[in-house]
């Protein structure tokens, strides 16, 4: 019997594919393989062979179909089995970053996806960004923000860069101000190399620090609707835990339908459009408060 670990991973990438088309379209066949990977009739049939071999239990040649289909006891070796892995490539074609010969869904259903217009980033930016990030150098840019008229050239020494989900940041050292933020790339304008400063620079604590959130369905439902959250969120014990780094504590927030930025009775408003509440609340408005 094959073993996977003994597999090729080029070959690994077909047998991903196999699974998929058996779990969401129901059936693989040669010509299916052969297309998707621009390969041989011949060396279609071996991984389909090879798949069989290796999870003997998994699929069945059915004569009246001529392709492959699964069995019963099909069971994921090699995906998860979840949802997102076929609608993640819905969302690939419809974002216009697949084309429908390119994305692994076979009979693509009627959908729709919101398309949000991302800030336009411009490439030459993006590449001084992380020319910076991968030299350890600074750069000397305009940053236009909206909340301060001042356009008089930074300083920056960039380290990362970071998705709030609609917008992507350069998160760097600001010389002048002497601490670490997060810009907005599409608001950096005309970025060029310059020497570093002669100064010791501190650890971006706020990036390297890990907090961890923990959500729950709103005790003000009833228990029949927080059940119905508790499975939506996969919740354990009726709570999500996850961990972020501080610095996108604020974005996360932001991300489950709460806003970091309003107050009730002096104190982070723990209300959230998607009906969930923060756990740990007095935590999270530490680190908060401590965003810099």
């Amino acid at each position: 019997m094959t073993k996977i670990q003994d597999i090729k991973s080029n070959i690994l990438k077909r047998f991903e594919y196999i699974e998929f088309q058996l779990m969401w379209e129901g059936s693989v066949g040669r010509k299916k393989l052969q297309e998707q990977f621009a390969i041989s009739m011949q060396q279609a049939t071996k991984d389909l062979n090879a798949y069989m071999d290796a999870c003997p239990e998994n699929m069945f040649y059915d004569p009246r179909q001529k392709s492959y289909v699964p069995s019963r006891s099909f069971s994921p070796v090699l995906t998860k089995g979840q949802a997102s892995e076929y609608l993640m490539h819905l969302e690939m074609l419809r974002q216009g970053y697949r084309a429908e010969n390119e994305i692994w869904v076979s009979s693509i259903p009627n959908f729709d996806t919101v398309s949000v217009h991302s800030r336009k980033v411009n490439p030459p930016t993006l590449v001084s960004i992380l020319s910076a990030i991968r030299d350890q150098t600074c750069l000397k840019a305009r940053y236009i923000s909206l909340s301060s008229e001042n356009t008089d050239f930074r300083t920056l020494k960039p380290h990362a860069i970071a998705s709030d989900g609609h917008r992507w940041h350069m998160r760097a050292f600001d010389f002048e101000n002497e601490r670490y933020s997060d810009f907005v790339i599409s608001r950096l304008e005309t970025p060029e190399p310059v020497e570093t400063p002669n100064v010791d620079m501190p650890t971006d604590r706020v990036w390297e620090t890990s907090v961890e959130i923990i959500l729950q369905a709103d005790p003000s439902l009833s228990q029949k609707q927080q059940k119905q959250l508790e499975y939506e969120y996969d919740m354990e014990g009726g709570r999500i835990h996850f961990e972020v780094k501080q610095a996108m504590l604020f974005y996360y927030l932001r991300h489950y339908g709460f806003d970091p930025l309003a107050l009730k009775d002096n104190a982070q408003r723990n209300e959230s459009s998607f009906h969930l509440k923060i756990v740990n609340l007095k935590g999270i408005q530490e680190c908060l408060g401590r965003r810099r």
